[in-house]
């Protein structure tokens, strides 16, 4: 199939997807209902209707809910594709790394223990940029030049049980139970709560991994190359791993801030939107970004009504479907092990 045409499809697959979620919750809206509600919001020139129970589940809560869901995607999805990029590994992604889990070890020390106080308001999103910064940096110096996927596998599981034991400890250190509730989030992601401003930080961190993603899309082609035909092509690898960390960590620390820890996301979207769209980094960006956008949208969906009223958080769903793809494409690259 034409790649373009793929392309125009996922874009306007997205809004049918982002409709048919709006129906399911706690609460089961009617398409009429659904249909008027909206309809209702544009002519009195975008403001809810307080006394409208139907506007108010839209608006106030499963319309920023699954936008949130569609950025947290498209974010995971993309730093995973940049980190199976750059380490040449197709198992590599942000909670697989313990990146996530770093980003969220940060955030939690900005609450328990007030570090980072100096940043004032922004202070959970600095302390999470530096975990996930940390985390990043500290699996590429263990895993070195070793293109073993079994390694790099062991070395974000080590990593990543480090820092969750550290949030944990942290968690259970504090004898403020308000604290405890606001951090105790982090460790299995939730998208309940969300409100549009909490979308603003979110979407900046998308806009950031687009634009830097644009400005070294030749190198990551290069990059397909393999790591020895880049340098010798005078790529500068070493550079590029520390651009890409940075821009990565910062994405994943303001999303963590808002939704705590999603795992797998990154690992999957990636290898589907290659089967799809082809390697080439050009047509990948909007792939996966709208291939993760809708899955994370759907896959929430299910989590807020599997065992409605109740709602599973995010990162066990995306735990349960993970786990076995996370299995089964490591049993594939089992022959260039």
């Amino acid at each position: 199939m034409n790649k373009k045409l793929i392309l125009l499809s996922l874009v306007l697959l997205t809004p049918f997807v982002f409709l048919f979620c709006i129906f399911f919750g706690s609460v089961k809206l009617e398409f009429h209902e659904v249909i008027e509600g909206l309809l209702s919001y544009f002519k009195h020139n975008f403001t809810v209707d307080t006394s409208s129970y139907i506007q108010l589940i839209i608006f106030k809560i499963r319309m920023p809910r699954l936008l949130m869901s569609f950025l947290a995607g498209g974010i995971l999805s993309m730093v995973g594709l940049l980190m199976q990029t750059i380490t040449k590994n197709p198992l590599a992604e942000p909670y697989v790394l313990g990146i996530s889990a770093g980003a969220s070890a940060g955030a939690v020390s900005a609450i328990i223990l007030g570090w980072f106080s100096f940043f004032a308001a922004f202070n959970v999103y600095a302390a999470a940029f530096i975990g996930a910064s940390l985390a990043t940096m500290l699996v590429i110096l263990l895993q070195g030049k070793s293109q073993d996927t079994v390694r790099l596998v062991l070395i974000g599981m080590g990593v990543n049980a480090f820092f969750t034991s550290l949030t944990t400890f942290l968690v259970y250190s504090s004898n403020n139970e308000a604290q405890v509730r606001s951090a105790m989030f982090w460790t299995t992601g939730s998208l309940s709560g969300i409100h549009f401003e909490d979308l603003i930080p979110v979407a900046i961190g998308l806009a950031i991994l687009i634009i830097f993603y644009y400005l070294v899309i030749k190198e990551l082609d290069i990059l397909l190359l393999g790591h020895r035909a880049a340098q010798n092509m005078g790529l500068n690898l070493f550079k590029l791993q520390i651009f890409l960390i940075v821009v990565s960590s910062l994405a994943i620390a303001l999303l963590v801030s808002k939704v705590g820890v999603i795992g797998f996301v990154g690992l999957i979207v990636p290898h589907i939107s290659r089967k799809l769209i082809g390697v080439k980094h050009n047509n990948l960006l909007f792939a996966t970004i709208f291939i993760g956008g809708m899955g994370l949208m759907v896959i929430d969906t299910f989590a807020r009504t599997i065992f409605s009223p109740n709602e599973l958080p995010i990162g066990v769903m995306t735990g349960i479907i993970g786990a076995p793809i996370f299995i089964y494409i490591l049993n594939s690259t089992r022959e260039k092990i």
